[in-house]
């Protein structure tokens, strides 16, 4: 049986984003704050430790992949156009991956302000 494109792509950043997640998780300090949202400039507005902030998109990314996987089996009209639905997926992960990003990013300068 073939993965489907989406799938495939989701899971390789889904593993992506977890493994940047422990690294960083691993190196920071439980107490340390990092940005979770920013407004429109993209200066950061609310804060989160660690745990919290690393590991919350991607396990909202794994929650949206199980729904996109499992959708199709309860709504069979979800493929009645197979673009569209592709095109959706890959946009919510693709989201959800650069807002990831933004909170890596944050937490990478976390963690050069620690180190000195």
């Amino acid at each position: 049986m073939r993965m489907p494109i989406p799938l495939f792509i989701s899971l390789g950043m889904l593993i992506t984003m977890t493994f940047l997640s422990l690294g960083l998780w691993a190196a920071l300090p439980a107490e340390t704050m990092l940005p979770i949202h920013f407004d429109f400039s993209g200066n950061p507005d609310n804060f989160a430790r660690p745990t919290i902030a690393l590991f919350l998109l991607p396990g909202a990314m794994l929650f949206a992949v199980a729904v996109f996987v499992v959708s199709p089996s309860i709504n069979p009209k979800a493929l009645d156009r197979p673009g569209l639905y592709t095109a959706i997926w890959l946009f919510v992960i693709l989201a959800l991956a650069v807002a990831h990003g933004f909170i890596i990013r944050g937490a990478l300068f976390a963690l050069q302000a620690l180190q000195g």
